[in-house]
């Protein structure tokens, strides 16, 4: 099936104690992806997903690994099923399954970048936070931040919905926001359980780093289109790849865009894979559209059975 499909892979923060523990339990597909995934990064990631602890399963530099690798179980799985995206696009973290997906880059390539991104960004000395704002009027948030980014570093991270903006930046100025979202009564905010402000020009000095890593790895033109954090269009070069990689660990998700332009290619449903956030967002921006999400092996049955009756 490819039709009006596409496949949408969340990010950070989709992390959770149990998570795989389903599918490699079932599948072969899965337990050979988990192997293979340890070897290439040398962490016990079947023990912090299935077992947790919930801190370190938290941890950068676990928890990107971690997901990238169960959103690549249950890619395989889709496929291996006759399920085909007509699109892929995946957020922050996420891009780099969608990558995956796309055709441009293998899994063990992508592990290793992975790994050497959540490195560098775990590396940042600046402590950092982030956090939601919901159903702030866009011109008060920005009105806010302008006010903040006098003290330092606080800017837009993710673009999410027409309702939903993550800001990230210095912790000390993201608490601050928090608090005056609250105090003035203009919709609510949420911290997010993340180690450092991704998204945000603070993360410069890890994209630097990551350019090498990023200029030595192999990428191919895509074979499914994938559309970009950073600019919320179509990749067509495998030339691009490189670039637009390293520009995300600084620049803002485009999610909003990315949603809108996937709706006006003529995209009618949604397959979250790996996480649930995602698939509220896109309500969100384009409520006429279907949204699915598999997380565990029995939503996987569930979610194949209805693509087939389709």
């Amino acid at each position: 099936m490819t039709g009006e499909l596409a496949f949408i892979f969340p990010g950070q923060g989709s992390q959770y104690v149990g998570m795989g523990s389903s599918f490699y339990a079932e599948y072969e597909l899965a337990r050979s992806i988990f192997i293979e995934a340890e070897a290439v990064v040398g962490v016990p990631l079947r023990k912090y997903c299935f077992e947790g602890p919930l801190e370190e399963l938290t941890k950068t530099q676990v928890a990107q690994p971690a997901i990238l690798t169960l959103e690549y179980i249950i890619y395989r799985l889709l496929t291996e099923a006759g399920v085909n995206p007509a699109w892929v696009a995946g957020h922050s973290l996420g891009e780099y399954a969608a990558v995956v997906a796309s055709g441009a880059l293998s899994f063990a390539d992508a592990l290793k970048l992975v790994q050497k991104r959540a490195a560098y960004m775990a590396a940042v000395s600046v402590q950092g936070g982030m956090a939601a704002i919901i159903n702030c009027p866009p011109a008060h948030l920005e009105k806010m931040l302008n006010e903040l980014a006098t003290e330092g570093v606080i800017e837009p991270a993710n673009l999410n919905s027409p309702s939903q903006i993550v800001v990230s930046g210095e912790l000390p100025l993201v608490e601050k926001l928090v608090a005056k979202v609250k105090e003035e009564g203009v919709g609510k905010a949420i911290p997010l359980a993340v180690q450092g402000a991704f998204h945000s020009s603070l993360m410069v000095p890890a994209a630097r780093r990551f350019r090498a890593d990023l200029e030595e790895t192999s990428f191919s033109p895509p074979t499914t289109p994938l559309i970009a954090n950073v600019t919320g269009e179509e990749v067509t070069s495998a030339g691009d790849f490189q670039r637009l990689l390293e520009e995300q660990i600084y620049s803002p998700v485009r999610w909003e865009a990315i949603t809108r332009r996937l709706c006006a290619l003529g995209c009618t449903m949604f397959l979250e894979v790996g996480g649930k956030v995602l698939s509220g967002l896109v309500k969100k921006t384009c409520a006429e559209v279907n949204t699915v999400s598999i997380r565990e092996a029995d939503e996987f049955k569930i979610v194949l059975a209805k693509l087939r009756e389709v």
